[in-house]
Order: structure tokens, then sequence, then C-alpha cells
């Protein structure tokens, strides 16, 4: 029953999370303006495609937690890789990683109870 619970802790965590990264995702998009990504260089272009893969997988996480973590934690690894530093990582973009991680976490602790599956 422990794992149970951990494992929903960890799902409604990166729910949360989530949802309140997505919102401040938006309102900064809003703010600022999105660009026209086909007019930006292809480094630029390329953190549009991580950020809409991260956005994705977060939403994608509420139903499919394996599929939405390993979609979240992809385009985040790919955003850090084509537009920031690793030396330059702060604390939003270490935020912007825990609900993919929370989801593939979620998602081990929840299989690992049910045994072997063919």
């Amino acid at each position: 029953m422990k794992r149970e619970s951990l494992a929903a802790a960890c799902r409604w965590t990166a729910r949360i999370l989530g949802a309140l990264l997505l919102v401040l995702i938006l309102a900064l998009a809003i703010g600022e303006g999105i660009p026209n990504p086909f007019a930006q260089p292809f480094g630029v272009q390329l953190g549009f495609l991580a950020l809409a893969f991260l956005v994705i997988g977060i939403l994608a996480g509420w139903r499919w937690e394996f599929f939405g973590g390993v979609l979240s934690l992809g385009g985040w690894l790919l955003f850090v890789a084509s537009v920031v530093s690793w030396k330059r990582l702060n604390c939003f973009l270490l935020l912007l990683v825990l609900p993919g991680i929370l989801c593939l976490l979620s998602a081990m602790l929840r299989r690992r109870g049910k045994g072997p599956t063919l």
C-alpha cells in the first residue's frame, strides 16, 4: 500500500506542478509575444520544437504517465541542449524537468507492484 500512496503523491505533484508551469509558460508567451519561428535561426527553431515536446509531454502525463514523462524529459533535454548552456541552468529550468521525472517515477512505482506482463 505504501508504494501506491507514493505513486499517487508523485502523480499529483507532477500534475499540479505541471499545470502551474504551463500557466506560467502561457503567461510568458502572451506577455512577450510569440515570434515567427520560421524567421528565427535554427537553434531557436529547435528550442521551440523542444518546448512544444515538453508542454505536450506534461499534458500527456495526465493520462499516460510513462509516455508523458518520456516526452517531457526528452523535450527538456533537447531544450537545454539547443538553447541554454548547461552551466546556466536556473531555477525555472530545473522546475520544468520535475513533472516529467515525477510522471516517470509514478509510472515505474505503479508498474512494479503489478508484476511482469506479457
